[in-house]
């Protein structure tokens, strides 16, 4: 994606501008801070352009797929002077893919949409290079 920016950028300075602000956006919408399923509607094409979201998508659903968790000795009432949250019992990996919305691609998936990210950034790069450089 830098490759892609740069090239379509006229200008280094320009480049050095916009570079920062694309990979911003792209590593906010990555799955980390904001979970797919807590994304908004009217923001979710942003969303669906992230290739970090597929990276850690992908890597969240090796992780997690077949994972057993034990809820035994935890407290699921946690109290404050301010509030009283409840925390959930998540028994396996499964229930924490489905929470977090990762159930909508498979791993093989991820890959597929990674390489098509690849080979659109670099036809974008060419097409930069080869007819806005002089």
């Amino acid at each position: 994606m830098a490759l892609m920016v740069s090239a379509l950028c006229r200008t280094t300075s320009l480049s050095v501008t916009v570079l920062p602000m694309v990979l911003e956006v792209t590593r906010l919408f990555g799955g980390f801070f904001i979970a797919p399923s807590r994304v908004p509607l009217y923001l979710s094409w942003i969303d669906a352009l992230s290739y970090i979201k597929y990276t850690f998508v992908g890597v969240a659903l090796n992780e997690l797929h077949g994972l057993n968790l034990s809820c035994e000795g935890v407290k699921t009432t946690i109290v404050n002077a301010t509030y009283n949250l409840t925390a959930k019992c998540i028994h396996n990996g499964e229930e924490l893919i489905h929470e977090r919305g990762y159930n909508y691609i498979s791993i093989g998936g991820c890959i597929g949409v990674l390489l098509a990210f690849v080979i659109f950034c670099r036809g974008l790069a060419f097409i930069g290079v080869r007819f806005l450089k002089h």
